[in-house]
């Protein structure tokens, strides 16, 4: 068994004023869709740098602390204001585990953005190798085998505290076996900077 000495990556470099921006973003992407106005994207001068680099983030919904939609990318492919006002719209309106979000559960409404740090490939032999790297580093996972892929943010970790049920659950995700390993399983990971905010009443 070969366990690799990779350190986790490095977080993303926001500070919580640049996650507050994109918190606000996610809650208008959300509240557009009920108003009669045409939904507008970010305006994208209003935001620095950081902000406007191309990343990869997730927004999770809960109404009443249950799930309600969570979609995102792990690859940057356009700014990440947009990506934010994208995924929010997605999440609420667009992820097929759940009916559409309605304006009665705003109120009861939670929004949560991970912001994604560039997935790194770590290379492990065996599954009880990736097990042990876990064991010391509680960080997202995305599992490839040619075209399935699985992915876990590490808010997971809430759930799934034991490596083995982790792995274990994100093979069902992707489909396999829960015992299936191969040389083509590709691990990679990342980490996460992380914001949680009320939708906000106000906004109704």
């Amino acid at each position: 068994m070969s366990v690799t000495s990779c350190p986790p990556p490095p977080k993303p470099a926001l500070n919580k004023g640049e996650m507050t921006q994109l918190l606000d973003i996610a809650r208008e992407a959300i509240r557009s869709h009920f108003s009669e106005a045409l939904p507008r994207p970010p305006q994208l001068d209003l935001y620095n740098r950081k902000l406007l680099a191309n990343g990869a983030c997730f927004v999770t919904l809960e109404v009443d602390g249950e799930l309600q939609g969570c979609l995102g990318t792990v690859t940057a492919n356009e700014p990440l204001v947009l990506e934010v006002h994208n995924k929010a719209r997605d999440s609420a309106y667009q992820d097929r585990r759940f009916m559409p979000l309605t304006e009665e559960q705003l109120s009861s409404l939670t929004i949560e953005i991970s912001v994604l740090s560039d997935p790194k490939l770590l290379q492990v032999d065996s599954e009880e190798a990736l097990i042990a790297y876990l064991e010391e580093h509680k960080v997202g996972v995305i599992l490839t085998e040619h075209h399935s892929q699985a992915v876990f943010l590490p808010q997971v970790w809430d759930k799934l505290a034991s490596p083995a049920a982790f792995i274990k659950a994100l093979k069902q995700k992707a489909g396999w076996p829960i015992n299936h390993w191969s040389p083509n399983v590709r691990v990679k990971t990342f980490t996460t900077t992380q914001i949680k905010g009320k939708y906000f009443s106000q906004f109704v």
